[in-house]
């Protein structure tokens, strides 16, 4: 009778171990750990064609968590997905990045009222975590097409506003029209589309791009299938936010966090709005440590010279590239003038740059009047100039080279006899000089 009193009693005992274990949280990972299954668990179902791609996406993902865990970090960059054809993974990485990220969102088409209020659903939320939420809209080709950009102010709104924490849309009550109802839209946001979609240039700025391609067959990722692998995406899920709830105290106070986000290693190389999202990954890439804030910089770095290589990115920019070979083409024949007229910068632009204005807009080229409404994107009016003709409504060179001087980036020569600009400024929490 005593030996089964003594089998039960281990046997109690032995269940009584396992119901703890059961319980105690797992073992916190280190932030290599964390960001290295990330990793691990995007090449399996993810193809990028640059490791690059994957340091900014594993970095991404894990600054999501981070916000949920400190208040004080104030930006939320957005990360967009583009290929020039479909069929090239664009989807599969939102889905796979949305069981990634902290309180991510089901990848869609999402209207901008439905944003706003999941948005506000989250904040309102006394649940520790919850807020902010991370928004996938697919397919923004077609929600900004060349027929429909104008059409989605609410949408640009908010992917521009929301990017900064205690941002806020405001609108008039349905029904009390003398009442503003304010709706917050502080979030991150990954997105995907095909390289034809036409995006804010504003938002483009606020964001890490990725471009893509079709995988070949040696190159192609394994098969996701949610109900296979969900499970196993959500244990590395809470892995990472157990990681960085033991890391919050890196940004707990004002001092804390104005160190993280104004490393010198970040702020000796890029400024403005580039310090500002790129602080954020430098930020999770410092505190995890190990080969982490190599990759980082390895990525800013790549994305520096990829930035150059597509330094003309919206129609008005390459308006004043082309505009710039021109002139120096003029200057070096010895033919520069006051001033260029409205249709000699448009037959110049659609002789150096057709690839973008022989069918620009959708209609078959670009025109006269088209020249001055890109222009006017930089504040520069049509005067009357003097031309080789005679006078004509044009912009003056004067005008034009100083517009060449704060949009574009300097031509190779330019840059290589300027000086590097000096460091004794100060700079505010985001970086911008004063």
């Amino acid at each position: 009778m005593t030996q089964i009193v003594e089998i039960n009693g281990c046997a109690f005992q032995a269940d009584k171990l396992a119901e703890a274990e059961a319980k105690a949280e797992p073992p916190i990972p280190t932030g290599a750990e964390a960001l290295d299954a990330i990793e691990t668990a995007l090449r399996r179902f993810v193809w990028f064609p640059s490791p690059h791609h994957f340091t900014v996406a594993v970095l991404w993902t894990a600054y999501t968590h981070l916000l949920t865990q400190c208040p004080g970090l104030p930006i939320a960059p957005r990360l967009g997905v583009f290929s020039g054809a479909p069929g090239s993974g664009k989807t599969r990485t939102l889905e796979v990045l949305s069981k990634l990220v902290a309180n991510g969102q089901d990848v869609g088409s999402m209207s901008s009222a439905a944003m706003l209020r999941i948005i506000a659903a989250a904040e309102a939320s006394e649940e520790m975590g919850a807020y902010p939420v991370v928004l996938f809209p697919d397919e923004l080709d077609r929600t900004y097409s060349a027929n429909s950009a104008a059409s989605q102010d609410d949408l640009t709104i908010i992917l521009n506003a929301g990017y900064k924490r205690g941002a806020a849309v405001l609108r008039a009550h349905k029904d009390r029209q003398a009442e503003v109802v304010r709706y917050p839209c502080f979030a991150p946001v990954a997105f995907a589309g095909l390289a034809t979609a036409r995006l804010p240039d504003a938002l483009l700025t606020r964001t890490f791009v990725i471009h893509t391609t079709r995988a070949r067959s040696e190159e192609r990722p394994r098969p996701y299938f949610a109900m296979a692998h969900d499970a196993e995406l959500a244990e590395i899920r809470e892995s990472v936010a157990h990681w960085a709830r033991d890391m919050a105290w890196r940004f707990a106070t004002s001092d804390k966090l104005l160190e993280g986000l104004m490393d010198p290693a970040v702020m000796n190389v890029v400024d403005g709005r580039d310090h500002e999202i790129w602080s954020c990954l430098w930020a999770v890439a410092s505190a995890a440590g190990s080969g982490w804030p190599a990759r980082c910089m390895g990525a800013l770095e790549a994305a520096r010279e990829d930035a150059h290589d597509r330094a003309v990115t919206s129609s008005s920019m390459r308006l004043l590239a082309a505009l710039r070979a021109h002139y120096g083409d003029l200057e070096r024949r010895g033919r520069v003038t006051a001033g260029i007229s409205r249709d000699d910068a448009c037959s110049a632009a659609l002789e150096l740059d057709p690839l973008a204005f022989s069918r620009f807009d959708g209609r078959e080229e670009l025109r006269p009047e088209d020249v001055g409404l890109l222009l006017r994107e930089h504040g520069l009016k049509s005067v009357r100039v003097r031309v080789a003709n005679g006078r004509a409504y044009g912009w003056r060179w004067a005008d034009l080279r100083d517009a060449w001087e704060r949009v574009l980036a300097p031509m190779e020569e330019e840059a290589d006899a300027r000086e590097a600009p000096p460091h004794s400024e100060q700079a505010d929490v985001f970086g911008q000089r004063r």
